[in-house]
């Protein structure tokens, strides 16, 4: 029993350490498969929602569009090189959290919830239907079911971390510039 509690105090600081990301960010980011050889030929992507809760989704897209706008992509939902997912997950930190929904009011129950939220960000190249670039952004939360949520600063966060997530996918202007040295 003390050797599970040691573990789960050394994942939970190396949750926390891999969050504090030195720009004031509360959101982690991790990268897991990048830069295809290839991205120069792609324009246009599409995106999909998946397992996102609905107060979520709208705002997310829009930061994650703004994202990888920047990085010379447009978004195209019928005709486009690479079809993106970004996919919501949560993980209870407690066992006998695991199935408390922290989007459900509870009613009068004033339960803190601890939970990691993650946002896994696929892109597949269309024609192929190949996984060419996955990365996620992640937040540790300690909320009450149901409570609000304050939609304007996690709008910043959200879009500070899918920035500097997709910081290694390189952009139109990198291709111009190795091209000219």
């Amino acid at each position: 029993m003390i050797f599970k509690k040691i573990a789960l105090s050394f994942f939970y600081l190396a949750i926390l350490s891999n969050c504090s990301l030195g720009d004031g960010t509360q959101i982690g980011t991790h990268l897991k498969l990048c830069c295809p050889e290839n991205y120069s030929q792609y324009s246009e992507y599409s995106l999909k929602i998946q397992d996102m809760p609905l107060f979520l989704s709208d705002y997310v897209a829009n930061e994650f569009d703004i994202a990888i706008q920047e990085k010379g992509l447009s978004r195209n939902d019928q005709m486009n090189d690479l079809k993106i997912v970004l996919r919501y997950s949560h993980v209870n930190l407690f066992p006998a959290q695991q199935d408390i929904d922290p989007f459900v009011r509870r009613g009068s129950s004033s339960v803190e919830l601890n939970y990691i939220a993650t946002l896994e960000v696929e892109m597949y190249e269309t024609s192929t239907a190949e996984l060419v670039w996955a990365g996620s952004v992640s937040r540790i939360h300690s909320v009450v079911p149901g409570k609000y949520m304050h939609e304007e600063r996690a709008r910043a966060e959200f879009q500070v971390a899918f920035r500097k997530l997709l910081k290694a996918y390189p952009s139109p202007f990198d291709e111009t510039t190795a091209l000219t040295n």
